[in-house]
């Protein structure tokens, strides 16, 4: 949560992320890969599904309980956020305008490991997974303003921009996308680098 300090889903909380993390862990083909320190603390991870739509239909369909649940407290907190909630448990509709349904949902670091690398090795061991799973690329979306560093991590990973667009609340989004490793390597996950 230290990574995502000011983010929509951190202010939902931790169960709600625990409960989101945990489906797309288990989503079939998808991706959650952790890394961490020597002494076994995580310290970043990146999680995916391969297709974004059809994994929010089947959590708005068998688990939208379980997520109202988790996200009370929050609503409760601030009630002006039902709407954005609505809408995020709905994102399967919006989903179908991106031009790949793979999506790296979500990715992370520790702040105290930025720039170590594992930020970039989190990424490729993830395209391998997906290409391993038959994703022939993936897609993800992230802040355009004030966000300079991370757009250009992404690029200089070989995404390209697809488009730009904004959301109801006013944040101006940029779509990225990524051919996955037609052979994808060997996975050692000792080759994570060290923070």
């Amino acid at each position: 949560m230290a990574s995502f300090q000011n983010f929509f889903l951190t202010f939902l909380g931790r169960a709600f992320l625990e409960l989101l993390y945990r489906e797309i862990a288990r989503e079939r083909g998808g991706a959650f890969l952790v890394a961490t320190s020597p002494e076994g603390a995580v310290v970043g991870f990146a999680a995916g599904v391969p297709h974004l739509s059809r994994f929010y239909r089947k959590l708005a369909r068998e688990r939208w309980f379980s997520f109202g649940l988790a996200s009370i407290q929050a609503a409760v907190r601030r009630p002006a956020i039902i709407p954005r909630l609505w809408r995020a448990l709905r994102a399967s509709e919006a989903s179908g305008l991106s031009p790949c349904p793979a999506v790296l949902m979500s990715i992370a670091v520790a702040p105290g490991t930025k720039r170590s690398g594992i930020g970039k090795a989190l990424v490729r061991h993830f395209l391998a997974c997906m290409a391993r799973n038959g994703a022939p690329h993936i897609c993800l979306t992230t802040d355009r303003d004030d966000n300079a560093p991370t757009l250009g991590f992404y690029e200089a990973l070989g995404f390209w921009r697809v488009r730009e667009f904004q959301t109801p609340e006013g944040r101006w989004i940029c779509e990225f996308m990524i051919d996955t490793p037609s052979e994808p390597p060997e996975l050692d996950f000792a080759t994570l680098p060290n923070p």
